[in-house]
């Protein structure tokens, strides 16, 4: 009777390990590496299945979280920029307000001690939004604000990206490219797309804009940061369309550019700190510099996704100065 369990148990465990064994896929994909970035709108979507489908109440939850951030963003532009309402700021900005434009000093105190005489100065100072984009606590405004009243060096700017981080419902840091003039012969309107200027969020599926962001992050380390020009064969599209970087459109033209770029500066680096996405847009604020003694430039990258490649490109960029009102630079 011993003899027959001892053998049945024996049967039983060679059963289960014979089961594990077909669970184990030695053949399945090592998990791919997404660079680390200091804020990304959203979570990069798992490595193996990077187009997972978000449930429907989380899907609906990141939805209305978007869009509570950009009617409050609106507000701000509404009531404050363009109304010019200051005893409404703290409606929309936080005590704690992290400030990283270099010309104003940090907090709500100081946002308002700056707006204060400017929009005394400069009583007619409307911004037009152009549109916006909103990822996680991440909203990206792309707007074209008045020029000061004689700054004729500011005149033919017109095209900012501001990058505002929303927490407990108040705004809590900030983040701006604004480019101190036009590349060549470029208005103001082709240094940014033209989105929708509604807090409704693109209808596009939450998974498909994660994997869009990640796809944009792992081309921007290959090619920024490896210097690996042979990554835009497939990322980018050959048709490729630039607005405002001075390179010719083309994705020949774009690798070309930059082979000499890497060539000149082959310690140039770009460090991601914001990524925001939606549609089929992909925001990348950036630090760019040529070298670990170079103050650097700020970029804000727009990259529009089609058929799975960059089909279009917009480009600001502002250089970091050598003075600040504030201790935050501009990253």
């Amino acid at each position: 009777m011993k003899k027959t369990s001892l053998l049945l148990a024996s049967l039983m465990l060679i059963t289960v390990l014979s089961a594990c064994s077909g669970n184990n896929n030695s053949s399945a994909p090592a998990p791919s590496t997404t660079p680390n970035t200091e804020n990304s709108g959203g979570t990069a979507p798992d490595a193996a299945n990077p187009a997972a489908p978000d449930s429907s109440s989380n899907a609906s939850a990141e939805e209305t979280k978007i869009t509570t951030n950009k009617k409050l963003v609106l507000g701000l532009y509404t009531d404050v920029f363009n109304g010019h309402q200051l005893d409404k700021v703290n409606q929309y900005v936080a005590e704690g307000y992290v400030q990283h434009d270099p010309a104003s000093a940090t907090g709500r105190e100081g946002f308002v001690s700056y707006f204060t005489p400017f929009f005394e100065q400069n009583a007619d100072y409307k911004v037009n939004v152009r549109g916006m984009v909103g990822q996680g606590d991440l909203v990206a405004v792309f707007s074209e604000p008045s020029a000061p009243a004689g700054d004729a060096a500011k005149a033919s700017a017109g095209a900012v990206v501001d990058i505002y981080r929303i927490a407990d419902n108040l705004i809590a840091e900030h983040w701006s490219v604004a480019p101190s003039q036009l590349t060549g012969s470029e208005k103001p309107a082709d240094l940014l797309p033209s989105t929708s200027t509604e807090a409704a969020v693109a209808d596009t599926p939450r998974a498909t804009v994660a994997a869009n962001a990640n796809f944009v992050k792992n081309f921007y380390e290959s090619f920024f940061n490896q210097h690996n020009t042979d990554a835009a064969n497939e990322a980018v599209s050959e048709n490729f369309v630039q607005h405002g970087s001075g390179i010719a459109n083309g994705r020949d033209a774009l690798t070309s550019h930059y082979l000499t770029e890497f060539r000149a500066h082959p310690d140039s680096t770009a460090k991601v700190i914001n990524v925001v996405a939606e549609g089929d847009l992909v925001v990348v604020h950036s630090q760019m510099q040529n070298s670990a003694d170079d103050r650097g430039t700020a970029v804000a990258h727009i990259f529009r996704i089609e058929n799975g490649q960059i089909a279009e490109m917009w480009t600001l960029s502002q250089p970091v100065p050598e003075q600040s009102a504030n201790e935050n630079t501009m990253f």
